[in-house]
């Protein structure tokens, strides 16, 4: 949106963030041989995610992003327009739309047991030894790796799309050690796989999370899903001229041509946004509900892999079509608990500010 009045942020301080990015040219490789009709199987259960593998991710265009988060906006606060990725932007781009009867993944304290995850991936038992790195359990890349390349040699097709899931989850959408595919990566995995319990907000809380972390130490790595937002920021700066019209930001994504540049120089790129020429909607967004508070919560609490973090969509509603209203002082910042998914709001009329409260009770429950 425009300005939020009374925002402080200020990002002439650059700070060094890193940005986590794992080595995945094996499982693009491994893939690239696969039948075409074994990804568009994989492509119906699991979203768009084996699509992300093949986006290449400039480091410096994050590093800079992430100058301008704004920890009490909970937004990347930009000198003259504020934004923040979205549910709604994310499960488009996914294509892994939220079911009302299957619910939303929220972590329960405790993860998924090692032998579940191995029965599913058919995973021999000599090999299932976890590795250990400070508190963080897991497997190598490298072995799970070597087991896809197993599976798609013998053709065990379904071992091979639940591994190649679990190597995206781990890998892409909730790294946190280099190389390691770890067990809150497989509990995402697992709830999915089993229960269809969605992603996408913990895929979101685990990035606005990390941004808060980076902020507080002053500085550090950005763990979390970087190749998500980085074709998030890219599309809505280029899409509109690059993409066309296209419902697949994906598949297009290399028409866009990301200049080589330090993280400095994207950082000053950013500062010179202007909202009047800003391309708010990108072309591939075409949702319409928008989840803009949880029970009564005035925003959106969102529970990750790690912890919780709410968000205030009120800011971005500019970004899925709706007309921009500046946010009360009372939906920004606040803290949520896993029980706030049990009820959610959406705006389903054609303007924010005519419509009906839609409340929904009982639905998108995690496992508890």
């Amino acid at each position: 949106m425009d300005k939020v009045q009374g925002s402080t942020r200020n990002a002439s301080r650059f700070i060094k963030i890193n940005v986590m990015i794992n080595n995945i040219e094996r499982v693009n490789a491994i893939c690239r041989k696969v039948p075409k009709q074994i990804c568009a199987d994989f492509e119906r259960k699991y979203g768009q995610i084996l699509d992300l593998l093949f986006i290449s991710v400039k480091e410096p265009v994050l590093s800079a992003l992430a100058q301008f988060w704004n920890s009490d906006l909970r937004c990347f606060e930009l000198p003259q327009l504020d934004l923040v990725p979205t549910i709604e932007e994310y499960q488009e781009m996914l294509r892994i739309p939220i079911k009302q009867k299957a619910g939303v993944y929220l972590y329960n304290g405790s993860h998924v047991s090692q032998k579940k995850i191995v029965d599913l991936i058919g995973l021999p038992a000599s090999k299932t030894g976890f590795e250990i790195r400070g508190s963080v359990k897991g497997w190598k890349k490298t072995l799970l790796e070597d087991h896809l390349e197993t599976q798609a040699r013998e053709k065990k097709w379904n071992f091979f799309k639940t591994t190649l899931a679990l190597l995206i989850y781990g890998l892409v959408l909730f790294p946190f050690t280099m190389g390691l595919i770890d067990q809150a990566a497989m509990d995402v995995f697992f709830f999915y796989e089993t229960q269809g319990l969605n992603p996408v907000m913990a895929i979101l809380a685990d990035t606005l999370m990390s941004m808060e972390e980076c902020h507080k130490k002053d500085g550090g790595q950005l763990r979390c899903c970087n190749h998500l937002l980085y074709v998030w920021i890219i599309t809505h700066l280029y899409a509109s001229d690059r993409l066309g019209y296209s419902p697949d930001p994906f598949q297009k994504f290399h028409r866009i041509d990301v200049k080589e540049k330090s993280a400095k120089q994207w950082r000053d790129d950013f500062a010179r946004y202007e909202a009047k020429f800003f391309p708010w909607v990108c072309p591939w967004y075409h949702h319409i509900d928008t989840i803009f508070s949880c029970g009564d919560f005035p925003n959106v609490p969102l529970m990750g892999t790690r912890g919780c973090i709410a968000y205030t969509p009120v800011i971005a509603l500019r970004q899925l079509k709706w007309t921009q209203v500046v946010p009360r002082k009372e939906v920004l910042g606040g803290i949520c608990f896993n029980m706030a998914w049990r009820m959610i709001n959406k705006n389903e009329s054609e303007e924010l500010g005519t419509t009906s409260i839609k409340r929904e009770k009982g639905s998108l429950e995690g496992h508890m």
